[in-house]
């Protein structure tokens, strides 16, 4: 029970920035970044922690979503809730067909078939420059032009605790305990005579098509992408977001979403060596809290607890 209202206390708590809505400024804009990635955070949750499945292409099916939404609403002229839903339909398909063509291989071998993939995604957009902008990006005004930037700030929001509802959702469902299942023993879970692939796609379905609607909404947040954005840094954060946060609580990708997008404005008087900076932070956590921040600050609350009684 007390993890129940755990979870059902994690979503309210994502709607707490509805409260300074109308401040605007730079705290809006920041939360809203950090929902963003927190969207993204969730869909590593759920597809490997959760599912068991190696893929690190969360940069690729987000990039997707973004870069579709531009190129067909500029270039296509199609409207843009149209451009948003079929860029996250076909980001899916960057999994899928990655899974299927690797399904052979195990483990390592997958992992890093997608983290190539992640590494050569953002060649491929330079190569496309004159449609994708390459380095230099591509400005896109988007739905903020017809709404409102306080608006889609707050869509964003409500999008981000829906994201996190549906996967506590679907988590308690039949498919979900199969996928945990599978994440636990995948060879088992095929003995006792249960389609294993059949689900493994349905978890990339379900992880792609929301990475790319996240994406196709930070596109319209954003106003901008370029290649760098979607760097293979940029899979390594998503990918930190549980870990660092702790992946066993469902709260943790919202402790790792504050810390990897937060600690890089920390870092900006040292922007020159940012990334080495990062990088040690990162290997002082993780080695100094396996299990991540909310697992140990739950025990470190504990602690006080039983000081005080």
């Amino acid at each position: 029970m007390k993890d129940h209202y755990e979870k059902i206390g994690t979503i309210l708590a994502l709607l707490l920035p509805l409260l300074f809505v109308f401040r605007g400024g730079y705290l809006q804009e920041v939360t809203g970044y950090v929902y963003l990635f927190l969207i993204q955070g969730y869909v590593a949750w759920f597809l490997f922690f959760k599912s068991g499945q190696p893929f690190f292409g969360y940069s690729v099916t987000m990039a997707v979503g973004a870069y579709g939404t531009i190129v067909l609403t500029e270039i296509f002229g199609w409207p843009i809730l149209a451009s948003m839903f079929i860029s996250s339909v076909f980001a899916p398909v960057v999994g899928i067909i990655l899974f299927l063509s690797t399904i052979r291989a195990r483990g390592f071998y997958v992992s890093m078939a997608s983290f190539l993939l992640a590494i050569l995604f953002p060649k491929l957009i330079n190569a496309l420059q004159d449609i994708t902008g390459g380095r230099s990006g591509l400005y896109f005004s988007g739905v903020t032009a017809f709404i409102g930037y306080k608006t889609l700030y707050i869509l964003i929001i409500f999008l981000t605790a829906a994201v996190a509802a549906f996967f506590l959702w679907i988590m308690g469902t039949k498919t979900g305990k199969i996928l945990t299942l599978i994440s636990e023993n995948d060879r088992l879970t095929q003995a006792v005579g249960i389609n294993t692939l059949k689900y493994k796609i349905i978890a990339y379905s379900i992880a792609g098509f929301i990475s790319g609607l996240g994406g196709a909404f930070y596109v319209n947040y954003t106003g901008f992408i370029s290649s760098i954005d979607i760097e293979v840094f940029t899979t390594l954060y998503i990918f930190f977001i549980p870990l660092i946060g702790g992946s066993k609580v469902f709260y943790g990708p919202v402790l790792g979403a504050l810390f990897v997008i937060l600690m890089p404005e920390l870092l900006v008087p040292v922007e020159r060596y940012f990334r080495i900076f990062f990088g040690l932070i990162f290997i002082v956590v993780i080695v100094m809290l396996p299990e991540g921040l909310a697992p140990n600050i739950q025990k470190l609350f504990r602690k006080i607890h039983l000081k005080k009684t």
